[in-house]
């Protein structure tokens, strides 16, 4: 049975002033099993934060389920979700921003132990060393280190609970490259040692590569491609998936690669979206069919899922 799984999920804001709504997702499903790392990808105002804010009860959704070993956490209130939320948390993109400057780690990571009532000898100096940090940045502020030694406060902070479930919201993409490689090296450490699940968020397609065992390609507020990432990344169903990929900067550019047009044109409005499929308006290979009807995400291959009316077709002929 899937540790996490996402049914229809579905978010709108109301626009101040109208009675228009903006649509945040748009029907948004997947599945994650115990110790899979699921990579989210897409371009910024794709949804993808909106869905980590949903997943752990941030925000409500406005239709759909988050189902956690089973338990619906969107049909849970007070106690009873705190106790289901504890094992799925999120570390957050900024760390700085989501640290208390006045409050020493230590005490930082202290506090979440007594609010799930886990408190122990040690506990802290444990978390500390899991990330990779001395004992002594307990007693340390978020102001006297650096970005990379505060997002593994972060993370330290989101195991405390001793989660299943560890989300991560672009939580490496503000940091240099050589700490965003340590970081991501701790990710897939804690990862083989506590076999946590992971669903990692990123706009960056190299890096969701680096350490997912699948991907989910966000569009509009809909997964328009889900499948292995190889798969994914060597023969992408979706012309956006082929864009996203296009973009990717090639090492040795001697070596030839696929002559595959980037994503070109701005997200639809959020307000008004364009009838049929979402990406018609900036799609290279659009039909008829497109700009009339919204296509289901199906799979089209073994494994391999897309919301595509020419890439059902053309499987279909094969």
């Amino acid at each position: 049975m899937p540790l996490l799984e996402a049914h229809d999920l579905v978010k709108r804001y109301p626009v101040r002033g109208s009675d228009g709504v903006v649509h945040a997702l748009n029907g948004v499903s997947f599945a994650l099993e115990p110790g899979e790392t699921l990579g989210i990808v897409g371009e910024s105002g794709c949804g993808k934060s909106t869905l980590a804010r949903v997943l752990v009860r941030l925000e409500d959704p406005t239709q759909g389920r988050v189902l956690l070993d089973g338990v619906d956490l969107t049909a849970l209130r007070g106690r009873r979700l705190r106790a289901h939320r504890r094992h799925i948390q999120m570390v957050f993109q900024d760390p700085f921003s989501s640290l208390d400057p006045r409050q020493p780690v230590g005490a930082a990571l202290d506090e979440v132990l007594a609010v799930h009532r886990l408190r122990r000898p040690g506990r802290v100096e444990e978390l500390l060393d899991v990330v990779g940090l001395p004992a002594e940045f307990a007693q340390r502020l978020p102001h006297e280190m650096s970005g990379g030694q505060r997002q593994r406060v972060g993370i330290a902070r989101a195991l405390a609970p001793e989660p299943r479930v560890l989300l991560l919201d672009e939580s490496v993409s503000a940091l240099d490259v050589s700490v965003r490689a340590e970081v991501m090296n701790l990710l897939a450490h804690l990862r083989a040692e506590l076999g946590l699940a992971q669903v990692f968020i990123s706009h960056d397609m190299a890096m969701v590569r680096q350490i997912s065992d699948r991907v989910a390609v966000m569009y509009f507020g809909r997964v328009v491609e889900e499948g292995g990432w190889r798969d994914v990344l060597a023969d992408p169903l979706h012309p956006y998936t082929a864009g996203l990929r296009a973009a990717v900067p090639v090492p040795d550019p001697s070596i030839a690669q696929p002559l595959t047009p980037t994503v070109v044109g701005e997200v639809p409005d959020p307000v008004r979206p364009p009838a049929g499929c979402p990406f018609h308006p900036r799609c290279p290979r659009a039909e008829d069919v497109c700009r009339a009807e919204l296509p289901p995400l199906a799979e089209i291959r073994t494994g391999r899922r897309a919301a595509c009316h020419v890439a059902s077709r053309a499987e279909a002929l094969r």
